[in-house]
């Protein structure tokens, strides 16, 4: 009983939908964010352009490093620890 209604479950699971406005491993990694954070916003802090100007200037592989930090930690608020270090890193730069 046990793999067959395994592989009955695992028959009803539909592949998520590729997004076809996510066209670059930008666009990936903001997504992914905004989903990780729950942001929903259309405008302003939270939005996918938001997060886009930010992750461009620090670039992909710094967000991800980051992201993968945050995700690791066991915190309460993690999109704010998140935020804390993109702007220590944007501090970095200038």
């Amino acid at each position: 009983m046990g793999m067959e209604a395994l592989k009955h479950s695992l028959n009803k699971i539909k592949p998520k939908q590729a997004n076809l406005h996510l066209h670059s491993d930008l666009h990936l990694l903001v997504d992914e964010a905004r989903t990780t954070f729950g942001e929903t916003a259309r405008k302003g802090p939270g939005s996918f352009g938001f997060y886009l100007g930010f992750f461009k200037r620090l670039g992909t592989k710094k967000v991800r490093e980051i992201l993968a930090e945050v995700k690791e930690s066991k915190i309460d608020n993690p999109a704010k620890l998140f935020w804390w270090k993109i702007k220590q890193e944007s501090l970095k730069d200038e």
